[in-house]
């Protein structure tokens, strides 16, 4: 198994437990380990998730000329591949950003009070209103399967509007997703539409808004692929994952299902794994997170 080091400027509390359960840390952000490549590319996944702007280099064992290779992230150094051999180009700091422009204190101020107003009224105009976002599906990965339906909840000023659609299904679903969702083919065929007709109504239902899901990366992904599949525009609104949130606010879960994470702020519903019930509970869940209750306000 490659030998891996792993050199973090920030580390978090919740990142430092997941990388000493495959890591020794021999000195502060210094993190060395032996294991297989799939841990590795989930251990650096896992930094990139939660190292916004901190700096993070992974070195690691690698069969090329010299015998390892490296990951950067947040840094002014960036890797190059020269016929397989790893090379490292230092980017340019320009002179201007050190260049003192010779203002006076009292100008400086007057600008940063005048840009502060108009980053709050920005912030305030783009949090004041959302869409929630959940998707049921017929196995886990885009390119393969399909979508079997689509919920959404438009929150504006605290008031509600919501989206659901079944999908018309062209094969038959899996036992456990049946399981799941309570949702069959008999439900798909005579109320499910055509996945781009269904497609096109979420997107003007979505608008611009901020979209924010549950693993919204999930959602996104089957959507965006089908959306390019059907020679359509991907979704490019910003995005904002509770569960990441989550992870940050509730270190010790024994996991992160939504179950679990309902569980844990007090909110006693089952999750009935279907889209628009799902969206539902998720814009419960945000009302509960901190972060994401100071973003959007409490709009419950």
């Amino acid at each position: 198994m490659p030998f891996t080091v792993i050199t973090l400027k920030k580390v978090s509390a919740y990142l430092r437990g997941d990388l000493t359960k495959w890591m020794q840390e021999i000195a502060p952000g210094v993190y060395v380990g032996n294991f297989n490549t799939k841990i590795r590319e989930k251990i650096w996944q896992r930094v990139k998730e939660n190292v916004p702007s901190g700096e993070a280099t992974m070195s690691y064992a690698f069969r090329n000329e010299i015998g390892y290779n490296f990951k950067t992230l947040n840094t002014n150094r960036q890797v190059i591949d020269y016929e397989g051999i790893p090379l490292v180009r230092v980017n340019d700091q320009t002179q201007a950003s050190h260049m003192n422009l010779g203002f006076s204190s009292a100008y400086k101020m007057r600008q940063a009070r005048k840009f502060q107003a108009h980053k709050s009224s920005k912030v305030a105009k783009l949090h004041s209103a959302y869409v929630v976002l959940d998707i049921e599906t017929d196995g886990l990965q885009f390119e393969v399967n399909q979508i079997i339906e689509l919920g959404a909840v438009k929150v504006k000023n605290g008031e509600r509007t919501s989206f659901n659609q079944l999908i018309n299904h062209d094969r038959e679903l899996p036992s456990h997703i049946k399981e799941l969702t309570g949702i069959t083919e008999e439900m798909l065929r005579k109320e499910g539409v055509n996945l781009e007709e269904a497609l096109k109504k979420l997107f003007e239902f979505i608008g611009d808004l901020p979209i924010i899901g549950y693993n919204i990366n999930f959602d996104i992904n089957f959507i965006n692929y089908n959306l390019i599949q059907l020679n359509h525009n991907p979704l490019h609104n910003k995005t904002y994952d509770v569960m990441s949130y989550v992870k940050r606010e509730k270190l010790f879960l024994k996991n992160y299902k939504l179950e679990t994470v309902l569980a844990s702020y007090n909110i006693e519903d089952s999750v009935p794994h279907r889209a628009l019930k799902d969206a539902e509970l998720i814009d419960k869940l945000i009302n509960e997170v901190n972060k994401l209750r100071d973003l959007f306000g409490n709009q419950g």
